[in-house]
């Protein structure tokens, strides 16, 4: 039988495989555009961007004491042409519809570099730090291992689903079969 922390970092894998398949085969404008001109929907790009960003912030900063966030500390935002600090969570739609990722390869190299510190934090199998309270606004208090599960694998597989449908309404096409 599995372990958690295993189908935790099961999952992860699979979704940032995932993640990172959306952005093949796609023009700017499919990333740009609003699915199905809906105007309460969120776009490719800041749905990647969103779920990329919270990601870090869960992992970096929540998990690892206050560390600073990649995007931060690597300075993303100005590579990318996106947000410095926010991540898109309680965004209005009509600014995250507004998002435009201006350097695609940096926002790829972003996003390796998060799923690469997930990973890291998850095979080092930290127990002491796996089964501390911590505190995701707006969330509340859980522990660092339901932050894994629940706010970066449900959250995360929450927007692919979102993602894949958008792409489809888009014209670029769904990158995984049913």
């Amino acid at each position: 039988m599995i372990t958690a922390v295993e189908f935790i970092q099961g999952g992860l894998k699979q979704l940032h495989g995932n993640m990172d398949k959306q952005l093949d085969n796609i023009t700017p404008e499919q990333l740009h555009a609003v699915p199905g001109g809906n105007p309460k929907a969120n776009t490719i790009a800041w749905g990647l961007w969103h779920y990329a960003r919270t990601e870090d912030n869960v992992v970096q900063y929540i998990l690892q004491n206050k560390k600073t966030p990649i995007w931060v500390e690597q300075g993303y935002a100005a590579k990318t042409g996106l947000p410095e600090t926010a991540q898109g969570t309680g965004m209005p739609t009509a600014e995250a519809q507004a998002l435009r990722i201006k350097d695609l390869g940096a926002f790829k190299e972003y996003m390796g570099k998060v799923w690469a510190a997930t990973d890291a934090l998850i095979a080092a199998n930290d127990q002491a730090l796996l089964d501390r309270m911590v505190t995701i606004r707006p969330l509340g208090e859980m522990h660092a291992m339901r932050a894994l599960g629940a706010v970066c694998l449900t959250h995360g597989t929450t927007h692919f689903g979102e993602i894949e449908l958008a792409r489809t309404l888009v014209g670029a096409g769904a990158v995984t079969a049913v």
